[in-house]
């Protein structure tokens, strides 16, 4: 299928020849295969009621044929003749996020073939969120079929140069439509069951969905590396989005990741290799050594997800053999953007994290508090830190106090099921923060642990507090003391997040 003469044609998406687009839209009704641009990725279309039209888009990229594709329509009453019943969480979804990055899977009428859905009962169908694409659909008057424009496996094409020379000669016309805005292919998620489930991550997030539904889950074949998955959507079985030289992903805190990857550039440096690295605009003057370029702003992750395969797709340019790649928040855009990352890894290095060490005396009042809310605040960061109490005169395995965990119920913490632990050389030893609740604990434990000075403050002298340097011990008192300790706490623990430095 090398033999087709590709037409390459350029549109403008606000000012759109509209021949153009009536001689793609004849090719689709032909039979033929037209590349078109979308606001995530370029797709290769195929009329989706044409089961030859669709084995082509097969042929061309070399896909598997047990991985579905996706149907794109230009209005949601055209879900009336190709799906079975549209659920009212479809509805929701389709009026919030729909034209968009959002594809929901239905189930699929007759009229829909095996060869789209990969014999499932069930069809992906979005709605892009372009203005070329719409157009075509417009115009074709048939549902298409697209899945990304790419050689199967390959980073997917965020412009038309990356469909050139994945597919020239092998689809009728490419419409060069300029970069895309979004970079990562749509959000996949399945409407046919209670609780919508996500099966890809993509531009709409779970929080966005959650938003306007209150709740959604997550596929487990997201996070499982399993060649007997059978997919239920596009990018859940094969290792996708990869270049041609090997991606080592590095996972952890920000300043790990640099001190890991700049060692392991010098390794790969001394045996010849060619090192790419893929760093932020916060991390790139960092590296001294390898081909260092940004993939953007870690404070606007949409930066990163927009250029995540066209930099894959340059450092295959500059012929490089490795790339050192750090990763990025998973929350929102980033669950998007480290799952295609994670697919187009052949390595993850998880390194450590950063260790904080809370102490008190037994372990089941301020200690098991400061470890409860700070752990909640860093599950909302998502941030790389392990929290850890213990008390210097505890006994293991001792319930925290009644009066503990009802205060901290009240701000919705639960620490019912805690056990207190007692102080060991093993616990010093890992932690790279110790923070005690008073000057007298940090004392005692200077006194026989001398090594650790330089790691060792109480709680409020580590956020450089003008009040006392003890946390109020509310022990054997009320339910109101407790309550002032616990918001004594409360209010210096985004602080204490703040100066730790990852």
């Amino acid at each position: 299928m090398n033999d087709l003469k590709t037409k390459v044609v350029k549109v403008d998406p606000d000012n759109i020849d509209l021949n153009v687009l009536q001689e793609a839209a004849e090719i689709i009704n032909n039979g033929g295969l037209v590349v078109f641009p979308t606001e995530t990725v370029y797709g290769l279309g195929a009329d989706a009621l044409n089961e030859d039209a669709c084995a082509k888009v097969f042929e061309a990229k070399g896909r598997p044929q047990d991985n579905p594709l996706i149907v794109h329509i230009i209005d949601i009453n055209d879900l009336n003749t190709i799906v079975e019943e549209i659920p009212s969480n479809a509805r929701i979804l389709a009026k919030n996020f729909w034209p968009g990055p959002l594809t929901m899977l239905f189930k699929r009428k007759p009229i829909i073939k095996d060869i789209v859905t990969a014999g499932l009962d069930t069809v992906g169908i979005r709605m892009p969120k372009n203005k070329i694409a719409l157009e075509l659909i417009r115009l074709s008057k048939t549902p298409i079929a697209a899945p990304s424009a790419n050689t199967s496996g390959k980073p997917s094409p965020t412009e038309a140069s990356h469909v050139i020379e994945d597919l020239y000669g092998k689809v009728d016309m490419i419409i060069d439509g300029g970069s895309t805005s979004i970079g990562l292919e749509s959000s996949v998620v399945d409407v046919t069951v209670d609780i919508p489930m996500i099966l890809r991550p993509g531009g709409v997030t779970s929080e966005d969905i959650k938003s306007v539904l209150g709740s959604c889950d997550y596929d487990p074949a997201i996070i499982k590396n399993d060649e007997k998955i059978i997919p239920r959507s596009p990018g859940q079985k094969y290792r996708h989005y990869s270049p041609k030289a090997k991606v080592i992903t590095y996972k952890g805190s920000i300043n790990k990741m640099v001190e890991q990857i700049q060692k392991d550039c010098k390794l790969y440096l001394d045996n010849g290799s060619k090192v790419g690295i893929m760093a932020t605009d916060q991390t790139k003057n960092n590296y001294q050594q390898g081909i260092v370029s940004s993939i953007g702003d870690r404070n606007n992750p949409i930066t990163i997800a927009s250029n995540l395969f066209r930099q894959l797709r340059n450092f295959d340019k500059l012929g490089v053999d490795v790339i050192l790649s750090e990763s990025f928040e998973e929350q929102n855009i980033g669950k998007a953007i480290m799952n295609r990352l994670g697919k187009a890894s052949s390595e993850i290095k998880t390194l450590p994290n950063f260790n904080l060490l809370l102490i008190c005396t037994g372990n089941t009042c301020r200690s098991c508090i400061a470890e409860g809310i700070i752990k909640n605040v860093l599950y909302n960061k998502n941030l790389p830190i392990d929290v850890c109490s213990a008390g210097i005169s505890a006994i293991d395995g001792e319930s925290a106090s009644k009066y503990a965990v009802e205060a901290l119920k009240e701000i919705n913490i639960d620490i019912s099921n805690y056990k207190s632990k007692v102080i060991n050389d093993k616990m010093l030893e890992k932690a790279n923060l110790i923070l005690t609740m008073t000057e007298k604990h940090k004392h005692i434990l200077l006194r026989t642990n001398k090594e650790i000075s330089d790691k060792i403050y109480t709680f409020k002298e580590y956020v450089n507090s003008d009040v006392s340097l003890d946390i109020l011990d509310p022990y054997g008192q009320d339910l109101d003391v407790y309550r002032k300790c616990r918001d004594e706490i409360k209010e210096s623990v985004n602080n204490v997040i703040s100066k730790i430095h990852l």
